[in-house]
C-alpha cells in the first residue's frame, strides 16, 4: 500500500490539478464569451491548482531525478570523487528544501494569525501557502532517501547524464 501511494502521489496530485486548470479556465471562458458573465471562483481555484501543481512537480522531479543538473565537470570524475560531489550537491538542495518548509509554515501561520482569506472562495490564504510545506516535506523525504542510495548504497545509477527512457 505504501509502494503505490509513494509511487503514484505526485502523479495524481499533478494530473488532477492540471485537469482542473483546463476545466475550470475551459468553464470560465466559455461563461464569458457565451454568457458574458464569470465564473467567480473559477480564476481562484485554477491558481490554486496551478501552485500544487508546481510544487509537487518539484518533488516528483526529484524523486524522478529529473530536476536541472549541469553534469559535464561531475562526470568527468572518478566513481569516488562523484560520489561526493553528488553527495554535497543533495545535502545542499536538503538544506534549501528543509529552509524552504520551514519558511512555508511561518508564512502559513502568519496567514492563519491574519485571518487572510481568498477573495472569490473566502478560504485561507493558508491552503495556498501549505503547498509549501507539504513540498518541502517531500521534497526533503525525497533528498534524505538520495542520500541514503548515494551514501550507504554507493548508487549513483540514478544520477548518469545520459537520456533515461520515459
Amino acid at each position: 500500500m505504501f509502494r503505490i501511494i509513494e509511487k503514484y502521489f505526485e502523479p495524481t496530485i499533478i494530473v488532477t490539478s492540471l485537469f482542473a486548470i483546463i476545466v475550470l479556465v475551459f468553464a470560465d471562458v466559455i461563461a464569458r464569451f457565451a454568457f458574458s458573465t464569470s465564473i467567480v471562483i473559477a480564476n481562484e481555484i485554477a491558481r490554486l491548482c496551478f501552485v500544487y501543481l508546481i510544487y509537487f512537480g518539484i518533488s516528483y522531479a526529484i524523486r524522478e531525478h529529473r530536476h536541472m543538473r549541469v553534469t559535464y565537470f561531475v562526470d568527468k570524475f572518478s566513481q569516488k570523487k562523484k560520489r561526493i560531489v553528488m553527495f554535497i550537491s543533495e545535502s545542499i538542495f536538503l538544506i534549501y528544501s528543509v529552509t524552504v518548509c520551514y519558511l512555508g509554515v511561518q508564512i502559513t501561520q502568519q496567514a492563519i494569525e491574519r485571518g487572510k482569506t481568498l477573495s472569490a472562495t473566502q478560504w485561507s490564504t493558508s491552503a495556498l501557502y501549505a503547498a509549501i510545506i507539504f513540498s518541502g516535506l517531500l521534497c526533503s523525504l525525497r533528498l534524505l532517501y538520495s542520500l541514503y542510495q548515494i551514501g550507504v548504497r554507493g548508487d549513483l545509477s540514478l544520477y548518469n547524464s545520459e537520456e533515461k527512457p520515459s
